[in-house]
């Protein structure tokens, strides 16, 4: 089951991906419903794009670099040791929207398709869910990266209202259908999106993907992937909790969304692997379905077992999970999460009033991710050399390190690249 991201809260859960069978039959069908409008210049095969100097790295002071990247991966992080790739996006993204940018973004938030008035480029930005906070902070995040540079003429936006493959696979069709140049996209479906991406490549369309990881089958049907660094998540992760834990027993608890999916099958044997040589036993495993509703259950369970693991590892949000032992009084296990929300912080601060002394690590949030996947189809199309597959750092770092960013809304993932109003207007869009 690869339909993860779906976890990354709002209202829309996973929903189970279409058989193969009914995927091919219902995709000619839902291609002309597809929720875009618009037409998109060809691909650059065809036009090529602008020629005006897109910002890398050396273009941006080291300091303003080195921010950007700490706010991303919220760890100081030397750019010498990114991906170029990387370390160009994030200088881009470092550098402040104009007026005139910032108007624009607003514009295309509030509508399906976008022209830049400059450029040839068209990105097509598709998301697998509809109205959730993840998915909407990272369409703003890819829009505000696609109108930093100058080579982008249009932007169109498409979503999955169902949340299922079949409405998915169609959106990509219908994106190809209008020649955009680029398609970025996070594959939540894992391999079923292939017969997309394959059309894609065939149209000269650089299809470019960001945070899922996709088989390893799947790297030539791509024009570039950024897959999240799972497995270096979860040893790091492993690394802080074995170092930051010195009472008590070794014990821990792991926990996931639904069973077989593939991000726990990921970083789950790597934690597993690093807690065993650092001498900690594993008690527990469970599943919450990433809802707030199976986290709380999730966690009574747990506290009604009287396993009282040391520390408790687990690929979302701990709000729900934590909330029960903060109400009982009882005594905190060290907590792992790989996307903390700004609503953790005053879950942090009543754990603190009542005495539990919380000891919490985290990772980025990976909605950022997207900003690398629009910057690389826009080198791509550009005539300049990306590797088909790189990783960007996944530091874990102590949830108290991590600064509050005055006024950012509460359903917000941990980081943004955005300013609180930008979120506000991202979080609202349709």
């Amino acid at each position: 089951m690869n339909a993860i991201e779906a976890r990354r809260r709002g209202s829309v859960r996973y929903r189970g991906p279409a058989t193969a069978v009914a995927v091919a039959a219902l995709v000619a069908l839902l291609a002309a419903c597809s929720s875009t409008t618009g037409g998109g210049s060809g691909p650059s095969d065809d036009a090529p794009a602008a020629s005006e100097k897109m910002v890398t790295a050396a273009d941006v002071p080291a300091a303003q670099l080195d921010a950007a990247i700490k706010r991303a991966t919220l760890d100081s992080v030397p750019a010498s040791d990114l991906d170029p790739v990387v370390a160009d996006a994030l200088a881009v993204a470092s550098e402040p929207l104009t007026p005139e940018q910032t108007a624009l973004l607003k514009k295309c938030l509030s509508q399906r398709s976008c022209e830049t008035g400059r450029g040839t480029l068209t990105i097509g930005i598709n998301a697998d869910f509809t109205n959730n906070p993840w998915w909407n902070i990272r369409r703003a995040e890819a829009v505000a990266q696609a109108i930093a540079y100058p080579q982008v003429k249009k932007i169109i936006f498409t979503s999955a209202t169902s949340g299922e493959i079949s409405e998915v696979l169609a959106n990509l069709r219908s994106l190809i259908a209008q020649k955009v140049d680029v398609i970025v996209e996070d594959p939540v479906f894992g391999a079923a999106i292939l017969p997309a991406a394959k059309q894609a490549k065939a149209a000269g369309i650089a299809f470019v993907t960001a945070n899922s990881p996709l088989p390893a089958e799947a790297e030539s049907s791509v024009a570039v992937q950024f897959p999240y660094d799972l497995c270096s998540m979860g040893t790091a992760a492993a690394a802080k909790i074995a170092a930051g834990v010195t009472t008590g027993e070794k014990t821990y608890a792991l926990y996931t969304g639904v069973p077989g999916n593939a991000i726990a099958s990921v970083w789950w044997p790597c934690v597993e692997k690093a807690m065993t040589g650092a001498g900690w036993k594993k008690v527990a495993t469970g599943y919450t379905q990433w809802t707030a509703q199976g986290e709380a259950q999730a966690a009574n369970g747990l506290l009604a077992s009287g396993k009282n693991p040391s520390a408790i590892l687990y690929d979302s949000s701990l709000d729900d999970f934590l909330s029960p032992y903060i109400k009982a009084g009882k005594p905190l296990p060290a907590a792992f999460t790989d996307t903390a929300w700004f609503s953790a912080y005053p879950i942090h601060d009543s754990a603190v009033a009542k005495g539990l002394k919380p000891v919490s690590y985290v990772s980025n949030g990976h909605v950022w991710y997207v900003r690398l996947a629009v910057s690389a189809g826009v080198m791509a199309k550009s005539g300049k050399t990306v590797s088909n597959k790189i990783m960007a750092p996944v530091p874990v770092v102590a949830f108290t390190d991590v600064p509050k960013i005055d006024g950012m809304p509460a359903n917000v993932p941990i980081p943004t690249l955005l300013s609180p109003e930008l979120v506000k207007l991202a979080l609202a869009a349709q």
